[in-house]
């Protein structure tokens, strides 16, 4: 937990002592990053969850269950 301060304070000291260059490129990589992550945290959802539906579609895929079939049917009055 005490590594992100510590990346932030450096990052902080990097900026204030970054000319305007310098500091729209921190900037512009900071960015970058952030998007990278939301992306690779959006794929990593995507694929759990593509993984476990289609687990679930193979456990339901018994050869020897038939199609279910209506026994009776009826109305329920109340």
């Amino acid at each position: 937990m005490s590594e992100v301060p510590d990346q932030f304070e450096r990052w902080a000291t990097r900026f204030e002592e970054a000319g305007l260059t310098g500091k729209a490129m921190l900037l512009g990589g900071t960015a970058v990053r952030f998007t990278a992550r939301l992306i690779d945290g959006a794929l990593d959802r995507a694929a759990a969850t593509v993984a476990e539906a289609e687990e679930v579609f193979k456990r339901e895929l018994d050869p020897n269950m038939e199609d279910a079939k209506i026994l009776d049917e009826w109305d329920e009055r109340r």
